[in-house]
C-alpha cells in the first residue's frame, strides 16, 4: 500500500471506525458505510443538534428548514474526501472568500511576487528641477504593514527620498496619479447599505490607497476636563479634522469616530483611566489619501511640488526614476488571520491588473477562476465579485474550499508554508486567538473565519492528535434579519466539529 494510502486509513481509524462497517441497524444500501459514513454521521448529529438550538435560541424565527450547513473534509497527503454534508452546494463564504484571493494570489503569481508602483519623470530634469509632471502608475498596492501598524508613511518617504537622491528638488507640474486599468473606488454588489460605509471593512479599493483604506484614530486622555490628544493614521488624511475629544472623570467611554468626503470626525469622551483608546474606520476617497501621504513625504524629503494633483489614465510619463515594491505575501496574514477586507480587495483587483489586463472586478474574477483551473478545483457555481466575502453576492460550495485547501498545501512547498503561516491559529493568533483555548485543538487549527448577517463560516486545517493533516469547509447559512445567532450556536457549532477533526470521536 502507498504512504498516502497509509495516512488516509490511519486517519479513519483515528475516528474509531472500522472500515466496511455498517451503519448501525442498517443493512446494505440503507445507510453510508464504513468511516467515511461515521464521520459524516458524527458531523451530521453536531449540525442536527446546534441548528435545533438555533430554532430555540431565535424562538422559531430561524427554523431548521431555514438554516443550511454544508461540511467538507479531506486528507492532505492523499487528497481522500473523509466527509461531505450539502458540500457542492453554492453558499455565501463571508470572509472565507479570502482563502480564495490569497490562494490565487500564491498560484498565479508566487509567493516572490510584488507590487510593483512606477514613478516617472513627465519631463527633462535640468538643474534639480524636473520640467513637467511627476507621474505614478496604479499597481493596486494596499501599502499596508504585514503586523497591522497603520503608520506606513515612511514607506513613501523612502520613495521621496529616492526621487530627491535622483536629483529632483523642484517638480514644476502636476503630481500625476494614472490609474490605469483600475476600477473607480466604489462598494462592491452585494455590500451592505451605506449607513455601514463608514466602518473599516467597508473600505475602498482602487489603483491607489494606504493602508488598505484605512484610518486608525488613537485617543490619549489628557487630566480630567481637558482635550484628549488625538492622532490619525495614515497621515496627512487630505480631509478637514474633527477633533474634539475630552477626558472625564467618569468612566464612560463615549468615542465616535467616521470620515465624509469632507471631513474626518473623532468626537466624544474618554475616562481619564483608559490608557488609550483606539478605532478604525474608512477612508471615502482612498487614491486621494495615497495622494496626500505622497505629497507630505515628499516634501518631508525636500521634494516641492509646484502644481497640483491630477488623475489621469493612460498618462504621458518618461524615464523611470524611482518605484514603490511591496511583497505579495505581506498582505498574506492580513487577509487571512486579521481579516483585512480592504487589503483582500486590493490584492483581488491586482490580480485582475496583473492577469487579465484590468483592475476590475470582472478581470479578477476571470483571475480566481483561472487559479481554480490550476489547482485542479472545479469552478461550477462560484463567483466572486469581491476579494474579502463582503458581498452577498459571493458563492462557493465547502467542496470547492477544501479542494483549494488541498491544492495549495500540496502544491508548492514554499507556497504551502507562506499559506499556512497566513492562517489565525486557534487559540493563539488572528480571529482564532479566542477560539478552542482551553482544547487539544488549540495550536492544532488554522483556518479563517467568516461572518456577514446571516452567514458563519470556518474553514483550514487541522492536526489530529493521531498525525496527519486534514482539510476542513463548514459554511452556514441562516435567516439574515435573526441576530445573536452566530455566537450563540454556529461558532460552538464548528468549534465542535473542528475538536471531533483533532481529537476523533464524536
Amino acid at each position: 500500500m502507498s504512504r498516502r494510502g497509509s495516512t488516509t486509513l490511519a486517519l479513519l481509524a483515528f475516528f474509531g471506525f472500522v472500515l466496511g462497517a455498517r451503519a448501525p441497524g442498517g443493512g446494505p444500501g440503507t445507510a453510508r458505510t464504513g468511516a467515511r459514513g461515521e464521520l459524516e454521521a458524527a458531523l451530521a448529529a453536531v449540525a442536527e443538534r446546534w441548528t435545533a438550538a438555533a430554532a430555540r435560541v431565535s424562538r422559531g424565527r430561524a427554523p431548521a428548514a431555514s438554516v443550511r450547513v454544508a461540511v467538507s473534509v479531506r486528507d492532505v497527503a492523499s487528497g481522500a474526501e473523509l466527509a461531505a454534508l450539502d458540500a457542492d452546494r453554492p453558499l455565501r463564504p463571508a470572509s472565507n472568500m479570502k482563502l480564495v484571493t490569497s490562494a490565487a494570489a500564491l498560484v498565479l503569481l508566487g509567493g516572490g511576487m510584488e507590487f510593483l508602483t512606477p514613478i516617472e519623470a513627465g519631463g527633462p530634469v535640468v538643474g534639480g528641477e524636473l520640467w513637467g509632471d511627476l507621474v505614478v502608475r496604479a499597481a493596486g498596492d494596499p501599502l499596508s504593514s504585514p503586523d497591522g501598524d497603520p503608520r506606513v508613511e515612511p514607506r513613501l518617504l523612502e520613495v521621496a527620498r529616492a526621487i530627491r537622491a535622483a536629483g529632483i528638488g523642484v517638480v514644476t507640474g502636476d503630481l500625476v496619479l494614472d490609474e490605469g486599468s483600475f476600477a473607480v473606488p466604489a462598494p462592491g454588489p452585494g455590500w451592505p447599505d451605506p449607513s455601514q460605509h463608514w466602518a473599516e471593512y467597508c473600505a475602498l479599493s482602487g489603483g491607489f490607497t494606504v493602508n488598505g483604506g484605512v484610518l486608525v484614530a488613537d485617543v490619549f486622555p489628557g487630566a480630567v476636563g481637558t482635550r484628549a490628544r488625538v492622532e490619525v493614521h495614515p497621515s496627512p488624511h487630505g480631509l478637514a479634522s474633527d477633533y474634539d475629544v475630552r477626558t472625564t472623570g467618569g468612566a464612560r467611554l463615549d468615542v465616535r469616530v467616521g470620515a465624509t468626503v469632507s471631513t474626518v470626525t473623532v468626537r466624544g469622551e474618554l475616562p481619564h483611566t483608559k490608557a488609550e483608546f483606539r478605532a478604525e474606520f474608512s477612508h471615502p476617497r482612498p487614491v486621494l489619501l495615497f495622494a496626500s501621504v505622497f505629497r507630505a513625504q515628499l516634501a518631508a524629503a525636500g521634494v516641492v511640488v509646484r502644481g497640483g494633483t491630477r488623475l489621469e489614465r493612460g498618462a504621458r510619463g518618461g524615464p523611470r526614476i524611482a518605484e514603490l515594491r511591496s511583497p505579495v505575501d505581506g498582505t498574506l496574514r492580513p487577509i487571512n488571520a486579521e481579516s483585512r477586507n480592504g487589503v483582500a480587495d486590493q490584492l483581488f483587483l491586482a490580480l485582475g491588473h496583473t492577469l487579465a489586463g484590468a483592475g476590475t472586478r470582472e478581470a479578477a474574477f476571470a483571475a480566481t477562476r483561472r487559479a481554480l483551473a490550476e489547482l485542479g478545483v472545479s469552478t461550477a457555481g462560484f463567483r466572486q465579485v469581491d476579494g474579502s466575502g463582503l458581498s452577498r453576492d459571493d458563492r462557493v460550495s465547502a467542496r470547492q474550499i477544501t479542494a483549494l485547501l488541498r491544492g495549495v498545501l500540496a502544491g508548492d512547498e514554499g507556497a504551502a508554508a507562506l499559506y499556512l503561516d497566513s492562517l489565525a491559529v486557534a487559540g493563539e493568533r488572528g480571529t482564532l486567538a479566542d477560539r478552542l483555548a482551553g482544547s487539544p485543538a488549540r495550536g492544532r487549527v488554522r483556518g479563517k473565519t467568516g461572518w456577514i448577517a446571516g452567514v458563519s463560516a470556518l474553514s483550514g486545517v487541522a492536526d489530529p492528535l493521531a498525525g496527519g493533516r486534514l482539510v476542513f469547509s463548514i459554511l452556514v447559512e441562516y435567516p439574515p434579519d435573526v441576530g445573536g445567532l452566530n455566537n450563540a450556536c454556529f461558532k460552538p457549532m464548528q468549534d465542535e466539529m473542528a475538536k471531533i477533526l483533532v481529537e476523533g470521536g464524536s
